[in-house]
């Protein structure tokens, strides 16, 4: 009885310890678990899980980076109007990490895109970097379909010394369900249907 007791303690334990939620504002990260690593940006829960070890994230396999070191901001469609008035549209460049195919609309899938976006996929980013230099001073809001690949490239932009970048939560997939004004949709959003 002692014994069983013990494997279901150690099992409420160990479910209460990985169960983190995945919401987060403000800053790109605010994990339940104190610690001081936490896994590369991915995109999945597992972002938000704290550690104190360095290592490779046990669920998306990631490796493990110091907390401090992911710098980046996180945005929510619905908030991205008021965003970037609030900054001023010409001190905003909106970057579209997709492929080339998902960005002109000629992918399977069709989330649209954001007006006056440049595109550079996650997958060229590091070799591509050179092309965003005139845009140091600006800020960077880098998004993607389903903010998989948009908070990795976020991480990389702040590790090559971009000091003001935005990650925009959820991607495009989640734009036409979240962003019911008028006046963002008429001003940021381009439909690929």
């Amino acid at each position: 009885m002692k014994q069983r007791f013990t494997i279901i303690i150690a099992a409420v334990l160990l479910h209460s310890c990985s169960n983190v939620d995945s919401k987060s504002s403000g800053t790109a990260r605010a994990g339940k678990l104190t610690g001081d690593y936490v896994c590369l940006p991915c995109g999945y829960d597992c972002d938000s899980i704290r550690t104190t070890e360095g290592g490779n994230c046990s669920q998306c396999g990631m490796q493990r980076v110091k907390a401090s070191a992911i710098t980046f901001h996180n945005v929510s469609p619905a908030e991205l109007y008021r965003h970037i008035a609030a900054k001023g549209k010409d001190s905003v460049l909106l970057l579209d990490v997709r492929t080339p195919e998902e960005f002109n609309g000629t992918a399977t899938e069709k989330f649209g895109r954001l007006k006056n976006a440049i595109n550079i996929p996650v997958q060229q980013l590091e070799q591509r970097i050179k092309e965003l230099d005139a845009y140091r001073n600006r800020e960077i809001i880098v998004y993607c379909s389903h903010s998989h690949r948009s908070p990795a490239a976020s991480y990389l932009l702040t590790q090559k010394g971009f000091m003001q970048v935005t990650n925009l939560q959820h991607g495009m997939h989640r734009w036409k369900e979240e962003v019911t004004d008028k006046e963002s949709n008429d001003s940021l959003y381009l439909s690929q249907e």
